[in-house]
């Protein structure tokens, strides 16, 4: 049986500001225009899609404003890299909190990455 070939994992570090700005560094080689970080409401149908852009050597950066509206509840966060390449799950890295943030990003108990808003 041959084994069907896994998606690369991407981690993201993440910066939480004490305005409700977030940003999130994603570790990925072979990023083209198209890549895109996407939050998506765990409850609803709501998903903000933020563009990544080169920001160092294999890094990807995305910023959400603390001026972008996002509605009280836990928000998944997914990645692709490639237009070719299907959204999937971000796995966390390094996160930097401010102690008075109210978007708070965490790792799931399945190891994701996701972010509370209060």
């Amino acid at each position: 049986m041959t084994p069907v070939p896994q998606a690369p994992v991407l981690h993201a570090d993440c910066i939480a500001d004490s305005a409700g700005g977030l940003t999130f560094d994603v570790a990925a080689a072979g990023a083209t225009d198209a890549a895109r970080l996407v939050l998506r409401h765990r409850e609803g149908h709501e998903e903000v899609a933020l563009p990544l852009a080169p920001a160092a050597a294999g890094r990807l950066r995305a910023a959400l404003p603390s001026s972008v509206a996002l509605p009280r509840g836990h928000w998944d966060a997914w990645a692709s890299v490639t237009a070719e390449d299907s959204d999937h799950r971000v796995a966390p890295g390094a996160m930097d909190v401010h102690p008075s943030a109210f978007r708070v990003p965490y790792a799931t108990r399945q190891g994701n990455l996701s972010v509370e808003c209060r």
